[in-house]
């Protein structure tokens, strides 16, 4: 599993923190909702839907007794009206295209590890030019357990071969700054989502990449390998 090519690898989420998308899923989750009569609140989004894989939501809200196949259907039916919505506005958030470049050329591995399904993953490659960036995924079918669980962000660093506490996330919910932390790995949070005071235990926090530097982000991998060498 080690690799030593790099001191350290990038595992970023999607929604929210490549894009700034999670306005457009909770409309879209508001919109499908109201056509089976169930109601969500903006409390209901951030503590069950923001971060979290399809399955997990529909089990929440249309009983722990729907079946693979009815949860499928209602996947599809409600990220193809996402997608429907957020195309005409679909862009990168504000930095990443370039820091992404700058990590490549740089030779730092990178993965995606999302909760979103592969259509949606398919989508948004098609809008924006980010596929020769990631040959490491993991989306919702990969993984049994979904943020806040670790599972998706260990299965991530597996693919990189890299320690986790050799591993930098880039996250924007709450589930997934619990499941960074959980795996071990250093937690980078954008406030896309979520205001500072609202992300606990984040290790840095910032609005968009243009903040990101090679050069802090080399001083948090290191602390966090000395703290976890010292366990």
């Amino acid at each position: 599993m080690k690799n030593n090519a790099q001191p350290f690898a990038l595992i970023f989420d999607m929604d929210g923190t490549m894009i700034d998308s999670n306005p457009t899923h909770k409309e879209a989750f508001e919109r499908f909702f109201a056509q089976y009569d169930i109601e969500m609140t903006d409390e209901d989004f951030i503590n069950y839907v923001s971060g979290r894989m399809n399955p997990d939501i529909m089990k929440h809200f249309f009983g722990d007794a729907i079946s693979s196949q009815k949860i499928t259907a209602l996947t599809r039916e409600k990220e193809l009206l996402f997608q429907e919505l957020f195309a005409p506005k679909i862009k990168p958030i504000k930095g990443l295209l370039p820091f992404l470049k700058k990590a490549r050329e740089k030779g730092i591995p990178m993965a995606l590890a999302t909760s979103a399904p592969k259509m949606n993953i398919e989508f948004v490659f098609t809008h924006i030019p980010l596929s020769d960036y990631f040959p490491h995924i993991v989306h919702d079918r990969n993984v049994k357990k979904g943020k806040p669980a670790p599972e998706i962000f260990l299965k991530a660093a597996r693919k990189l071969r890299y320690p986790p506490e050799r591993c930098i996330v880039f996250e924007d919910s709450k589930a997934g700054v619990e499941a960074a932390q959980a795996a071990g790995m250093t937690v980078v949070v954008l406030t896309t989502t979520h205001s500072a005071g609202e992300l606990e235990g984040a290790d840095w926090v910032i609005n968009d990449f243009s903040e990101a530097t090679i050069t802090k982000l080399n001083k948090l991998a290191s602390l966090k390998e000395k703290i976890a060498f010292s366990k």
